[in-house]
């Protein structure tokens, strides 16, 4: 029951955000919207895996720090790499690059994907989940074993602990 009424929750939370709104209506529609959609995701997918333990969501949700600093050291420095290979002399090669991924699920796989996006020198151009690769677009492909690398150690030491 915790956890249908933390969804819904955290569902109204959004809505009214979205919304920048608390007056009592908007909060009751919310509070439908949201009760509604899990309702009906819960009858959509009744063969959903079980809900992640309580001791093992707190260990997730104590890496989120990490996570979220980890994203932001990377968004910098990335950042600050491709300000200067546009402004300065560079011998950069742009490319594409291949990185093999685990096969953990969607779910994580998507996470990252999304956490590479958000740096400016590197874009996600594909994940295929079912050869194990990540395809990325990076700014200098002179030493492709390097990104592969950078990206596997971001991803042990900010994602893997919150999604594993």
């Amino acid at each position: 029951m915790l956890p249908v009424l933390l969804r819904v929750v955290a569902l109204t939370s959004v809505y009214l955000l979205a919304l920048t709104s608390l007056r009592p209506g908007d909060v009751l529609i919310g509070l439908l919207l949201s009760t509604l959609l899990v309702v009906v995701a819960g009858r959509v997918r009744p063969n959903a895996p079980p809900p992640t333990p309580p001791a093992a969501l707190g260990r997730r949700l104590a890496g989120v720090p990490a996570l979220v600093g980890g994203t932001l050291v990377d968004l910098a420095v990335g950042t600050w790499r491709t300000a200067v290979t546009l402004v300065g002399p560079s011998s950069a090669t742009p490319g594409l690059v291949e990185v093999p991924i685990p096969r953990t699920g969607p779910v994580p796989a998507a996470a990252w994907a999304v956490r590479v996006g958000f740096v400016p020198d590197s874009v996600v151009v594909e994940v295929d989940e079912e050869r194990g690769r990540m395809l990325l677009h990076v700014l200098d492909t002179r030493d492709p074993e390097a990104v592969a690398a950078a990206q596997h150690d971001s991803y042990r030491r900010r994602q893997r602990r919150v999604f594993p």
